[in-house]
């Protein structure tokens, strides 16, 4: 059965499939860590769809269980540093909002919120994201909240607006 399961998980992660699907897929593989392992692969090596599609089941497993992903954030970071979609940034990015993050955990994401939340090479999605995930990490950080406003400040006067 879990191999008829896993055939079918590559094929679910296409470009048409909907919420109802995803929740699905994400219900079933947060309570399997081999369908859970198998979809941290194909984010990080399957198609350009594959990946963005496994990436949003992902961010569905945060939605239904926000507990459940902390034992992978290191992991999840990893795929977050290397990524080049704009799609799987952003909900890679999802997994974190709200969550209860370890100081560690925390740093790294620091670092590369603020490597991106003004980077014009990125979505604007993705700098959105890094915005709105910023603002409470940063709330005990006074001289990191300091930079983030003049990067804001910087972006809005070459741009016109944020993101």
């Amino acid at each position: 059965m879990r191999f008829l399961f896993i055939m079918n998980l590559s094929e679910w992660l296409v470009v048409r499939m909907g919420r109802i699907t995803r929740d699905h897929v994400a219900n079933r593989v947060r309570n399997d860590d081999v369908l859970f392992s198998e979809l941290v692969q194909l984010v990080h090596s399957g198609s350009k769809t594959q990946r963005m599609k496994g990436a949003w089941v992902l961010s569905g497993i945060h939605l239904i269980d926000s507990n459940y992903l902390q034992s992978h954030y290191p992991i999840i970071l990893e795929r977050l540093k290397s990524e080049s979609v704009g799609g799987v940034k952003r909900e890679l990015l999802r997994c974190f909002q709200g969550a209860t993050l370890s100081e560690e955990i925390k740093e790294q994401l620091v670092v590369i919120a603020m490597n991106w939340v003004t980077d014009e090479r990125q979505d604007l999605a993705v700098r959105y994201l890094c915005y709105r995930l910023l603002t409470p990490l940063l709330r005990h950080y006074h001289e990191l909240q300091s930079e983030l406003s003049i990067q804001v400040d910087l972006y809005q006067k070459k741009f016109g607006r944020f993101p």
